[in-house]
């Protein structure tokens, strides 16, 4: 049972040893006030349409009984009683019973107010004193309480209605609601008041009002007309409570249960929620749109046998009967997967699907996502195709190149192996540009395969030891290690990468040459190699890092040098201007990234990175 109390009034009401209830004329409770938990033990909450007889006990009703009928009949009753509290001490207590009577005599209910006058109940003033309590109670309800006669003119009000409008009693007594309050407001009080007067019955709303200048507030009220002795109409009496907070936390609620509903509709993929049984509870707007389905045809029926094949059936009634049984997330619960789906009109396309135990209206639910992947199925597949095609071409188009390329190389050497000593210098000097050419191109064409195939590597199903693969790389090129003078320190130890370990071993080694390639003059290359210190934001990403001492690039060109055939220097030094684009190529194929710094102090610092994660497969 809730109450209307305000946190202020309800703390002064509690001080007071007095309980406070509302009974109808079933003698059922409608309102029940902290006392009762504090002498009785009773939630005041579980009072709610319980009757008398079911709280007092059968023979403490028998006793009370009378009292109640002479109240339902309408008049108010005092009545001396004598109960036991939760530790089985007696309390005597006056009982004042209060009647709202109906012009056809009929009772809409009675206030009951039992003040405990145990220190005092042998005393003759008991009656006296019970009146006087229940005059301060009155004033110190939490609720507010007036009546007017029938000319609406306010013959009594409590304190709480004096604070609630800023006046004081003088201000009150003997005024009408066009004293206190704005016309409209006023005149609206004063057609409730006949419009009860009219009907003898009680009326009951929640209406909003508003003072000038201020922020509006509600009000719950009870209005019921008051009968004089001989049963004729004297008047109106009103009961009344702020209800502001609960009418803005309801509105609150209003409002964000709407913008929930605007959002799950116009998400553009298809949400789907079904019980634990597979039923349809709700379906948003991209459901009909993807599968041709209305809301109304969808709700209640199986899923199963609605939005998916036979092929997913049994899978799905699985995974719900998994989670219901064990709380335990099935095969699909909580990953995304890809399953075929069907239209309205039976045709079968493909979705990817997630799906989410929630909780709905107290018991559990899964909510299911499906986005339309039919698309991007077949981008992908064209994609494939196209790989597969532009292989094809990569092939024939080296081959077929390769073999000219050979014969001008092969014939341009024995040309210059025959007519050695018959060329003048620079018929010669054309002659080597001719075989230069033609080893440099073969080279070209070399790298373009090479970078096309890291396009298209497979998987790293493996962790692979790293500092393993670069150690084969140095022995791999020992020769030109010790030609150039070269000094290498590798860390240890270096990460465990997921990585086809011939694509690392690609991409080391083209760093390792670059490093060799690209020194300072008359000074041997001094590389070290180390684990990459992961950076904040990076996410789950592992790799290394090769630095040298050489001369450094150029920061305008930092980026340009990862790009096919782009040099930072000119033709004097071997190379084709494609080591780093593959570099960087095995890098994102892996799920990373391929960059360069400055190293402090001088010279050039690689870094190459790589998912830790699993990597999909290209698309």
């Amino acid at each position: 049972m809730s109450s209307p109390f305000s946190p202020t009034s309800g703390r002064a009401a509690e001080t007071l040893p007095v309980l406070v209830s509302y009974v109808d004329p079933d003698l059922r409770f409608r309102f029940a006030n902290q006392a009762f938990e504090r002498w009785f033990g009773a939630d005041p909450q579980t009072l709610a349409g319980r009757s008398l007889p079911e709280f007092f006990g059968d023979a403490k009703y028998r006793e009370l009984q009378p009292a109640f009928q002479s109240a339902l009949a309408g008049r108010q009753v005092a009545h001396s009683l004598a109960l036991t509290d939760s530790h089985g001490q007696p309390i005597f207590g006056q009982m004042v019973l209060v009647p709202q009577v109906a012009a056809d005599g009929r009772t809409a209910g009675v206030y009951c107010l039992i003040t405990d006058l145990s220190a005092v109940h042998r005393s003759q003033k008991a009656l006296e004193q019970s009146e006087a309590l229940y005059h301060s109670l009155v004033d110190q309800l939490p609720m507010c309480l007036l009546r007017k006669d029938l000319d609406g003119r306010f013959t009594f009000c409590n304190r709480q209605f004096l604070e609630f409008i800023g006046r004081t009693q003088s201000e009150v007594i003997g005024r009408t609601d066009y004293d206190l309050f704005e016309p409209d407001a006023a005149g609206k009080f004063r057609e409730d008041d006949l419009r009860v007067l009219a009907a003898g019955t009680l009326m009951e709303a929640i209406e909003r009002n508003q003072v000038e200048g201020e922020k509006p507030h509600w009000v719950q009220f009870f209005k019921s007309p008051v009968f004089d002795a001989a049963g004729q109409a004297a008047g109106v009496q009103v009961l009344f409570w702020d209800v502001t907070a609960r009418h803005l936390a309801e509105e609150s609620a209003r409002e964000s249960t709407a913008l929930k509903r605007a959002i799950f509709d116009s998400a553009l993929d298809c949400i789907v929620l079904i019980d634990q049984q597979g039923h349809i509870i709700d379906i948003n707007r991209s459901v009909e749109r993807v599968f041709g389905w209305s809301r109304s045809e969808l709700i209640g029926h199986s899923i199963d046998d609605t939005l998916f094949t036979e092929s997913i059936k049994q899978r799905q009634q699985s995974n719900r009967e998994r989670y219901d049984e064990d709380l335990e997330e099935g095969s699909l619960l909580g990953k995304r997967v890809e399953i075929p789906a069907r239209r309205k009109d039976g045709r079968v396309f493909h979705v990817e699907m997630a799906m989410q135990p929630i909780p709905y209206d107290g018991k559990t639910v899964f909510a299911m996502f499906l986005h339309d992947i039919e698309e991007r199925r077949t981008a992908r597949r064209e994609i494939e195709q196209k790989n597969k095609d532009l292989e094809t071409l990569l092939y024939v188009t080296s081959h077929d190149l390769r073999e000219p390329l050979r014969a001008i190389r092969s014939f341009s050497q024995l040309l210059g192996d025959r007519a050695q000593g018959r060329l003048d210098e620079s018929e010669a000097g054309f002659l080597r540009r001719i075989i230069d050419g033609a080893d440099r191109l073969n080279q070209l064409l070399e790298d373009v395969l090479t970078l096309s195939r890291a396009q298209r590597a497979a998987n790293g199903t493996d962790f692979i030891d790293s500092r393993l693969v670069v150690m084969e790389v140095i022995r791999e090129l020992e020769v030109r290690i010790s030609e150039s003078g070269a000094q290498i320190v590798v860390a240890d130890p270096l990460p465990a990468i997921r990585v086809d370990p011939r694509w690392l071993r690609q991409a080391v080694f083209n760093l390792l040459v670059n490093a060799m390639k690209f020194r300072k003059e008359d000074q041997a290359p001094e590389i070290e190699i180390v684990p990459y210190q992961v950076r904040p934001g990076d996410g789950e990403v592992t790799g290394l890092v090769v630095m040298d001492r050489g001369p450094g690039i150029p920061a305008e060109h930092a980026e340009r040098v990862f790009q096919l055939f782009q040099r930072a220097v000119g033709r004097n030094v071997e190379g084709t201007g494609a080591g780093l684009a593959i570099v960087r190529q095995v890098s994102i194929r892996y799920g990373g990234d391929a960059w360069y710094e400055p190293r402090p102090g001088g010279g050039s610092q690689f870094f190459i990175t790589f998912s830790s994660g699993a990597v999909s497969p290209p698309e």
